[in-house]
């Protein structure tokens, strides 16, 4: 008996497939719209919370020119490397918080010059991307790229450097301004003294005689603190929770985020010993995150839009191109522009960086070698724009869109009737459509 045949999931369902990849990933490779569509969002979101199997899909390595990168050597490599876990990854929400928590921790090798510790504070993260996030602090406050990004090592006793510190307070645990004083990152940078670098050995250490064992006072409690405690006496502040929760959720939503949802995520974060898939398991299931459909309001992040488009597409990095390309769009991973990270949504579109978008989608497009003579003037304009989307992984697009690219698809070639203009014209339009059906208007959003 054969097996029946698989209705195809209402569009309703594929728009909060395809807006939860989006969101939580850089986008569905094609098919998995489907299949999440098929499976619901419960089920879906079950999968990105604790992914399983291989980390990497199947594809090529990735290569300039032919030959395999040098993240470590050769300038601009390291952002082809993240790029392509991006690309090829099929653990995406463990990925997109990885560049989340990039944000947040920001670092950048601009200062740090060495990939080496970039790449390995890239596996710091990522291995604790969903985990706990005391863990993830500790990690970060021993992570060598952050202690020479923020002038951690080789803080003295005799002259503290309060960088660290003042970071850890303003930006990471607790929020600008938010329960803490001067005094307090006066005092917590003398709790953080004694991390060294030997710049002969390049050797990052710890040495107990240069740390401050001093009583300090630190947020209203008292003792001879460490750098760990430092951590622990943050997180465990009262402003902590709120902050951290309401931060995760602007990287999902643009939405404010309601009081009772905030509540719910503070109540999930503390009693889980401060675990962070329950509060991802709030957003990613809130309505917020899958309202209004036909309007979305969050702009893809450079790089999400760029992985985004190779997944689509099935491409991968053979080209140096997507590292320029990047840092036009404003976004270079290894290089945020300070220790506050990127700003977020409507700052992505600039004049400058829609162009580099355009121009992104362009060589994507060059890819499909959709060549001139190759489209019978026999193809139709349903057939025509039904290929597009076929091209471009069948993205969502607004009932605006499709009326033009219906109405552009009809009235590209009514007049092209020429031999030679047959042999342009026809895969002219192909290639227009599927260019904007990847970088117009609703390729922007999610």
């Amino acid at each position: 008996m054969s097996k029946p045949i698989a209705r195809p999931p209402s569009r309703v369902a594929r728009a909060k497939a395809e807006r939860l990849m989006w969101r939580a990933g850089f986008g569905a490779v094609p098919g998995d719209v489907d299949r999440l569509a098929r499976a619901g969002v419960t089920a879906a979101v079950h999968e990105l919370l604790f992914p399983r199997g291989p980390q990497l899909r199947k594809g090529p390595e990735p290569t300039v020119d032919g030959r395999p990168i040098d993240p470590v050597n050769v300038y601009g490599h390291d952002v082809l490397w993240w790029l392509d876990r991006m690309v090829r990854g099929r653990h995406q929400l463990v990925e997109r918080m990885t560049l989340n928590w990039h944000d947040h921790f920001a670092t950048s090798n601009d200062k740090v010059n060495d990939p080496r510790l970039m790449m390995q504070q890239y596996f710091t993260i990522r291995s604790r991307s969903l985990g706990s996030f005391r863990k993830l602090a500790l990690a970060i406050l021993n992570d060598h790229a952050m202690q020479r990004f923020l002038d951690l090592d080789n803080s003295d006793k005799r002259d503290p450097n309060e960088n660290f510190a003042r970071e850890f307070l303003e930006l990471f645990t607790l929020g600008v301004n938010n329960g803490y004083t001067e005094q307090d990152i006066r005092e917590a940078a003398r709790a953080l003294t004694g991390f060294t670098y030997d710049y002969n050995a390049k050797a990052f250490g710890y040495d107990p005689g240069r740390h401050d064992d001093g009583v300090k006072t630190i947020l209203g409690k008292t003792g001879r603190f460490t750098p760990s405690d430092v951590v622990r006496l943050a997180i465990n502040h009262p402003k902590h929770a709120p902050y951290l929760c309401k931060k995760l959720w602007s990287y999902f939503t643009p939405r404010p985020c309601p009081p009772g949802t905030l509540k719910k995520m503070v109540a999930g974060y503390k009693t889980s010993g401060t675990q962070i898939r329950p509060v991802l398991q709030i957003i990613l299931t809130h309505p917020a995150l899958l309202a209004d459909l036909g309007e979305p309001d969050q702009v893809k992040p450079p790089v999400v839009f760029v992985a985004g488009m190779l997944r689509k597409t099935n491409q991968f990095i053979t080209t140096d191109s997507w590292t320029w390309m990047l840092d036009n769009m404003g976004q270079r991973p290894f290089s945020p522009p300070n220790v506050s990270g990127w700003e977020q949504d409507e700052a992505w579109l600039t004049t400058a960086s829609v162009r580099a978008r355009y121009e992104a989608a362009s060589q994507t497009v060059r890819a499909l070698q959709i060549k001139d003579g190759t489209i019978s003037k026999r193809q139709t304009p349903a057939q025509a724009l039904s290929a597009a989307l076929r091209m471009t992984g069948k993205p969502w697009t607004s009932t605006q869109s499709r009326a033009a690219l219906s109405r552009y698809a009809r009235t590209s070639v009514a007049d092209k009737t020429a031999d030679w203009q047959e042999e342009h014209y026809w895969p002219e339009r192909l290639r227009v459509l599927c260019h904007m059906l990847l970088a117009g208007p609703d390729a922007q959003v999610s």
